[in-house]
């Protein structure tokens, strides 16, 4: 019955809302993409649906920022389905229905309840199904396109493990994420920020965080309504990641600003790490006043390379001493030592760290990680494909957009 009301008050409002399209006229045009028609009852359709699934406010300015944004999505649809025919991609009802399906399961939300709720205030599911296949062709292609010519390396798997394995007993955090661009149409970093508190808004009204983000979000996440599954501390852009360690399970962050728009997460769940990080290391002293023994052991990285040697090549330097620390979890480490291991790489020497007779660089020997929740090699190049896939998916359809002939009435 609430769906109900809002969409009879949306309907309402966009029939005498200047900045609405004219009720009068739905079957004329809202824009052309190429050869295709946008038309005001697909725009229309498409606001209705945003508003009544989203609990989006009914004012003037609100119905113009979901205009906006939905004629973009409308177009982008056009343009990814453009591309479904000329590579002769053809989505199945089945695919689509399943997708339509786990996307209202996300929002606990009761499919036959919402098309019956649609159906009575004139809005059609069908313009979400439209989305859903045109996102389902898109991923496709970019797979097909740019799948097989990304190599991901040993060297970038290697980096990538050794910063989960820093991080590792560190906590998991369960996140969704919302991602305004700030493109100029939106009115750049401002319009972002407008953008970002209406979401924000919107879901301490109520409204379904992954409907939203399907919705709204430029991230490679809204197809799969927003989720980023889990991360551990230290895996996120660092503006992120510091919203996120003050965050409590289920609560939504402030607008989080990073260079080309802004960002909303949400922390879905948290949970402690079961896992630690292994060192085996070595201490690597000089005595002598502070920068001096400072200089002195930076001044050394090139020539100290490795444990099994350095007992050996530490006998050529007089003023240079050397202690076996043995393996030490980091669990039991301060948080200063911790965050100098984290940025050394095996058989490279630390920071230097200050001590009454002088400085002490710590040598990392080896560096293994125990207990759970640790990705595999495989896991870990999956992670990383999907994310130059991403990026590659952006690039092409910013490309697109660019080469298209666009007119919007």
């Amino acid at each position: 019955m609430r769906l109900v009301k809002t969409l009879a008050l949306a309907t309402a409002l966009l029939t005498t809302s200047s900045a609405a399209i004219a009720q009068n006229a739905p079957h004329g045009i809202a824009a052309v993409v190429n050869s295709d028609i946008v038309t005001i009852h697909d725009l229309r359709q498409r606001v209705l649906f945003m508003m009544a699934t989203t609990g989006a406010e009914t004012d003037e300015a609100s119905v113009q920022r979901l205009q906006r944004q939905a004629l973009r999505n409308l177009v982008d649809e056009h343009l990814q389905m453009q591309e479904a025919e000329k590579y002769e991609q053809s989505i199945s009802d089945e695919e689509v229905n399943a997708s339509v399906a786990r996307l209202l399961s996300r929002n606990g939300a009761d499919p036959n309840q919402l098309v019956s709720d649609l159906a009575a205030a004139g809005v059609s599911i069908e313009t979400l199904r439209d989305q859903i296949r045109s996102e389902i062709a898109w991923q496709r292609i970019v797979n097909g396109l740019y799948g097989s010519r990304i190599r991901i390396s040993d060297a970038q798997i290697d980096e990538t493990l050794n910063q989960i394995s820093a991080n590792a007993s560190k906590p998991n955090y369960r996140v969704a994420e919302i991602y305004i661009e700030a493109s100029p149409e939106i009115g750049g970093i401002d319009g972002a920020m407008e953008g970002a508190n209406a979401m924000i808004a919107q879901v301490q009204g109520g409204a379904p965080f992954p409907l939203l983000a399907q919705q709204f979000s430029s991230a490679a996440s809204a197809a799969k309504g927003g989720d980023v599954g889990w991360v551990r501390e230290g895996e996120l852009r660092p503006e992120i990641d510091t919203i996120i360690k003050q965050m409590q399970p289920g609560s939504i962050s402030k607008p989080i600003q990073v260079p080309g728009g802004i960002y909303v997460v949400a922390l879905v769940d948290k949970k402690v790490s079961e896992s630690d990080t292994l060192y085996t290391l070595k201490q690597v002293t000089v005595e002598a006043d502070l920068d001096t023994a400072k200089a002195r052991l930076i001044s050394l990285r090139g020539e100290l390379t490795s444990c099994d040697t350095l007992e050996e090549d530490v006998e050529a330097f007089e003023d240079v001493q050397t202690a076996d620390m043995g393996e030490i979890k980091s669990s039991e480490l301060n948080d200063n030592i911790v965050a100098a291991l984290e940025s050394t790489d095996v058989g490279g020497l630390s920071d230097p760290f200050e001590r009454p007779d002088g400085a002490t660089s710590i040598m990392v020997c080896k560096r293994q990680t125990t207990g759970s929740d640790i990705p595999t090699r495989d896991q870990i190049e999956d992670r990383l494909l999907d994310q130059q896939l991403a990026q590659a998916s952006k690039r092409a359809l910013r490309d697109l957009r660019r080469q298209a002939t666009l007119v919007v009435r």
